[in-house]
């Protein structure tokens, strides 16, 4: 996903996201204030959920925290291939 798809979705460079639980009990990570579909959802099993209890945001905070950051590794090196991958104008 490109840094422009994420501007689309989010609406802007600089977008305020909330992690909400929804009646059906996912979490739900959306623009804050915003109540159209949500950019992701985590759902834990119960046996999960009575395993992490009152963690369970946090936890899933923590996923989508490891999910922005690995997406944002990934542009950066595609951008930093695309600058060493060019062909040097000279020789020496």
């Amino acid at each position: 996903m490109s840094i422009e798809r994420l501007k689309e979705l989010f609406g802007n460079q600089e977008a305020i996201l909330e992690l909400v639980q929804l009646e059906s009990g996912e979490l739900a990570l959306r623009n804050a204030g915003s109540e159209t579909e949500p950019l992701v959802t985590i759902q834990f099993n119960e046996e999960v959920r009575t395993l992490l209890g009152e963690n369970t945001p946090l936890v899933a905070q923590s996923m989508i925290q490891a999910a922005l950051v690995g997406l944002l590794e990934k542009q950066v090196n595609e951008w930093q291939a695309e600058v060493v991958d060019e062909k040097p104008k000279f020789m020496s």
